[in-house]
């Protein structure tokens, strides 16, 4: 969905920028050499020689300054518009003559026999196509599901509804043009008149099955748009009524032209109805504004929405309305001027997009049918072709989402070749400024592409190696880091993506003509000024990648470098941040690491230190220890922290109030606060149990008695013993 509303803005944006650009030189080349061969063959002429008398040279277009070529066309438009305006009034008159020529009895009322005739074959037609859709509908009923499960899946019956619907209606027109054949009394203008208005019917009902299948009016769970039934019914009915008048506005168009009516009236009767089919599609986009804004902004809210993509949706028909009335001024004036007739100006945008849309429709079936095939045999889903509620198991930026949206990207460039094309500009003419513009939007696709494709292949690489185990605030020691591969990932990354934006810009600004072999050698000299002024910066560069290599730390891991310590949060070309356990964050430059001590690394012993009594039985608390060991091993949650069991180690030290036995094991690192806290727990516990006692700090204080004799109260004794307490209770050290 997103990659449909996305289509369809850029093709609005990029139609809408075509507005006014023309090729002045072409037309005016046109023209001229139209004028003279209609002129010659006035004359009776075969042979026309085009050329400047002996001596004096004409100034040719490229001589002349544009303002002096446009200054012309006006003054010519103009005097032509006077013409054609003041023989209006003998429109209707000269029609009529025209059809009475076309009749060998002189009758004007033969077009509405013939078009009559043509709707009754159109009538019976419609009864074979009555009936082939009778027959097809319960053949195919299987194909269509009243909830579609995946985007696939929509596409896939919206594009076989709209086929099976058209070669319906392609029979009705094919026994409507047999019927017009076998009746055919010889009257070829009565035949031609049959004809258009068969063309004219097919091309009305054709574009109502497009446009039923792209709103999905009647089904609105199979339906890509963002909009609800209402919007859709709006958008449908509306479109029906324009595209009811284009049919008529071009058949009636083209059909006097073969009739033979004189030049001016042609040119009014041309320029009118342009007038006609501009007011019709302006009127179109000023109703259906409100409709179309959700199908430019997409699902989501619009706070997350790109800003130019948001003032677009608010604007867009702004831009329509200037571009419909440029085209028509502009078809006016090669009418006008007695150039080709330009009416696809008009109609062309609305043609480009729906061929557009149904060219990516197609393609995003393909790439869909491709990837959920992939995904199937490696039974992943892929988040762009799961319904609503389904859990994602691969990324959400993915290789799929990223050919989408290159295939929305070229079918936009071709849709915009196209209109540029009818405007009469090439932009593959090579050497013309919109062809380097080309040239330099393709090196900016590619670019976008080789970027984002190392940019997803990179990160789902580290989504496969797994990132750093988070350690709990204020435990220090850390958890396990994130692997190798995964510490150096992130960096190879960032300089991929520098070489191919530095790349891509060396090529555009070649493309624009810039010599770019200075910039090459003022970049050695400017590397060369940095290498002396900033020793510095290479050494931490240098001292960086060596730890690399060395592998001397990974992101996620606790290490000490004297100074200080902490987990590795982030590393960059030239320091990394250090994440104390208490909080603070400390950027360090790798060259001013002397030393440096990993906590993180294969395991960690924690021994636990016990102050116990003098006549604490030590062979009992070995056993005992040795059976809380093995116990602990066998904890639900804790046991498989454990490398090593929890063990005795005997007396370690002898105190004047305590005897101090150790006990030790061995965990992962970053596990073994969890496990402390379970042995801590588990000790007390068992020593209470069986009786064996803690020892208390103690301090004895002797006061000499002074020369009276005298005795020291209780209060005295307790201000003495309370000036003992701080130096037995040290504060703790972080």
């Amino acid at each position: 969905m997103k990659n449909i509303t996305w289509f369809l803005t850029a093709v609005m944006i990029m139609t809408a920028a075509s507005i006014g650009l023309t090729s002045a030189q072409s037309a005016e080349d046109t023209g001229r050499l139209q004028m003279l061969i209609e002129q010659a063959q006035q004359n009776g002429s075969t042979v026309v020689v085009i050329g400047a008398p002996v001596g004096q040279a004409e100034p040719t277009g490229n001589e002349l300054s544009e303002a002096v070529v446009y200054e012309r066309r006006a003054i010519e438009a103009r005097k032509n518009f006077r013409a054609i305006i003041e023989e209006s009034p003998m429109l209707i008159e000269r029609v009529h003559a025209a059809v009475g020529r076309a009749d060998a009895d002189g009758s004007i009322q033969w077009p509405i026999w013939a078009a009559a005739l043509a709707l009754l074959y159109l009538l019976i037609g419609y009864g074979v196509e009555y009936m082939f859709r009778g027959w097809s509908r319960p053949h195919f009923a299987y194909f269509c599901k009243e909830h579609p499960d995946s985007r696939s899946e929509k596409i896939a019956y919206l594009l076989f509804r709209a086929v099976m619907q058209a070669m319906a209606l392609l029979m009705q027109a094919a026994v409507a043009a047999v019927l017009v054949i076998s009746f055919d009394d010889g009257a070829e203008h009565i035949r031609t008149v049959q004809f258009f208005v068969i063309a004219a019917v097919f091309g009305f009902r054709l574009s109502a099955i497009f446009f039923q299948n792209m709103l999905s009016v009647d089904m609105a769970a199979h339906r890509l748009l963002p909009i609800n039934d209402e919007q859709a019914s709006r958008i449908y009915r509306t479109s029906l009524v324009l595209f009811a008048v284009l049919a008529v506005v071009i058949s009636i168009n083209i059909w006097t032209s073969t009739l033979g009516v004189d030049k001016r009236s042609a040119q009014f009767l041309a320029i009118f109805l342009t007038f006609i089919a501009m007011v019709g599609e302006i009127t179109m986009v000023l109703l259906r504004r409100a409709d179309v804004t959700p199908i430019i902004l997409g699902a989501g809210p619009i706070e997350l929405k790109w800003k130019p993509r948001v003032f677009f949706a608010k604007t867009w028909h702004v831009l329509f309305v200037v571009y419909f009335v440029a085209s028509f001024a502009v078809t006016a004036s090669r009418v006008a001027l007695e150039q080709p007739n330009a009416m696809g100006l008009t109609n062309m945008p609305v043609l480009a997009i729906f061929s557009g849309l149904a060219l990516y429709g197609v393609a995003l079936l393909i790439i869909e049918w491709i990837f959920e095939r992939r995904h199937k045999n490696s039974g992943l889903t892929d988040p762009a072709s799961m319904a609503e509620g389904d859990a994602p198991l691969v990324p959400q930026k993915s290789y799929q989402s990223l050919i989408e949206k290159a295939a929305a990207i070229l079918v936009v460039a071709t849709m915009i070749w196209w209109v540029f094309k009818v405007w009469g500009m090439d932009l593959t003419e090579p050497g013309s400024v919109l062809n380097n513009l080309w040239e330099v939007l393709l090196i900016l696709f590619l670019s976008y592409m080789a970027y984002e494709s190392v940019k997803i292949g990179i990160d789902r690489k580290i989504e496969e190696e797994g990132d750093a185990e988070e350690p709990e605030p204020g435990e220090e020691g850390g958890a396990i880091g994130a692997s190798r591969l995964a510490t150096l990932l992130p960096l190879f990354r960032n300089f991929l993506l520098i070489v191919i934006a530095t790349i891509s810009g060396m090529i555009v600004l070649s493309e624009l003509g810039v010599d770019i072999a200075p910039l090459f050698a003022g970049a050695g000299v400017v590397g060369l000024a940095i290498g002396f002024g900033a020793q510095t910066l290479i050494r931490d560069i240098f001292s960086g990648a060596f730890f690399l290599m060395d592998d001397a730390f990974r992101k996620g891991e606790y290490i000490d470098i004297g100074s200080v310590k902490g987990t590795v949060e982030k590393i960059s070309i030239r320091s990394m941040q250090l994440r104390h356990h208490l909080g603070p964050l400390n950027t360090v430059p790798f060259g001013e690491i002397q030393r440096l001590t990993n906590y993180s690394r294969d395991w960690v012993m924690m021994k636990l230190p016990l102050r116990l009594t003098y006549d604490t039985d030590v062979e009992k608390v070995r056993k005992l220890i040795k059976n809380l060991g093995q116990e602990l091993l066998e904890h639900p949650e804790v046991g498989e922290k454990f490398l090593q069991p929890l063990k005795s180690q005997g007396v370690f030290k002898m105190e004047d109030s305590a005897m101090i036995i150790r006990v030790k094991f061995m965990t992962k690192p970053g596990e073994q606060f969890v496990a402390r806290k379970l042995v801590y727990s588990r000790i007390r516990e068992l020593f209470e149990e069986n009786d064996i006692k803690f020892a208390h700090r103690e301090v004895t204080v002797r006061v000499a008695d002074d020369t009276h004799d005298k005795r020291l109260t209780e209060a005295e004794k307790k201000a003495i013993g309370g000036a003992v307490n701080p130096g037995l209770d040290p504060e703790p050290q972080t």
